[in-house]
């Protein structure tokens, strides 16, 4: 897992773009066709919903099969072909309320742009595990980058499925001594090279398909109780510290921190050419909580708030098209 910390951050983009599944690279392609300076920022290689699809075979264009991780990668290229740069960091706050927009990831990192698409998808968590907020901060982490330096010859548990869950697992890997890979899922969703990455690692320990019941503790963390779903055993995980990468199907806001129109599912709430209540600031996808939830559906949303871009930055009576 690299992290680009020397990145610069004072340039000012045409548009940034929080999300590379369908909508964001999408959006992509078009606002960087446009000639419109693009960035896009990602969490993981495979992100999103998309990201995590075994097969797809209804992609327009693309017969396949395929997989979904394999499409993203090829709407991605796409993009890049036409010089929108992707950086990988998780978006944790914005500024959006003046001319020039700010985001900020979790890493410290800085992007400015004078117009934002955000596209980060509906995967967050609605519901925690017993335990989980009491030891927040005391031994419960969200951030790998940010805090497995504290656990350094010290066991740990990930909690994950995904490709994001395990990226983060072989950067914790190089300070704990032990980690539990607890897999919630009978498999885990990500690409194979990735999944053989983790495997190889001597200290990684994967526990498929296994139930997380308790995070345990005094004052601070010191198990994680799991039940193995198919034989219903009860293990206790003598670990220090448990980090929780998993996903869910609740829009991926929180870093607006309120700052645009939402209902009261935390959808956005966009007008007929996508912009949100904030000038500016554009929304495509999944957090618009569309009810038909296909690739094909967030790609046009995407092209649709890059085509408002276009309009907004450069001053254009109306959208126009792109051939």
């Amino acid at each position: 897992m690299e992290l680009s910390l020397d990145f610069k951050t004072d340039k000012v983009y045409d548009v940034v773009i929080i999300g590379a599944g369908p909508a964001g690279a999408s959006a992509a392609i078009y606002t960087s066709r446009a000639g419109l300076s693009t960035l896009v920022l990602y969490r993981a290689e495979a992100d999103g919903a998309l990201g995590v699809t075994q097969q797809i075979e209804n992609y327009p264009g693309i017969r396949g099969p395929i997989s979904g991780y394999e499409l993203l990668k090829l709407m991605r290229e796409h993009a890049k072909a036409f010089g929108a740069e992707f950086v990988r960091g998780k978006v944790i706050a914005t500024d959006l309320l003046n001319e020039v927009k700010k985001v900020y990831t979790i890493d410290g990192r800085e992007f400015k742009a004078r117009a934002i698409i955000i596209a980060s998808g509906a995967m967050e968590r609605t519901n925690k595990y017993k335990g989980e907020e009491e030891f927040l901060g005391k031994g419960v982490s969200y951030c790998g980058v940010c805090d497995a330096a504290f656990f350094k010859n010290r066991p740990v548990a990930v909690i994950g499925e995904d490709d994001y869950a395990l990226e983060e697992t072989e950067f914790i890997a190089r300070f704990a001594s032990k980690i539990y890979l607890v897999v919630p899922s009978s498999r885990i969703k990500a690409p194979p090279e990735i999944i053989e990455e983790v495997q190889s690692k001597e200290k990684v320990s994967i526990l498929l398909h296994h139930r997380v019941l308790e995070i345990v503790g005094t004052s601070l963390v010191e198990g994680l109780k799991v039940q193995d779903v198919k034989t219903k055993e009860i293990k206790l995980l003598e670990v220090d510290g448990v980090f929780i990468f998993l996903g869910g199907n609740k829009p991926s806001v929180d870093f607006l921190m309120n700052q645009v129109e939402m209902t009261d599912e935390h959808c956005i709430v966009v007008n007929e050419e996508m912009m949100t209540s904030v000038p500016g600031v554009f929304a495509a996808g999944d957090v618009l909580c569309t009810n038909i939830k296909q690739a094909v559906i967030a790609a046009a949303d995407g092209v649709k708030a890059a085509l408002a871009v276009d309009k907004y930055l450069n001053k254009k009576a109306k959208i126009t098209s792109q051939w």
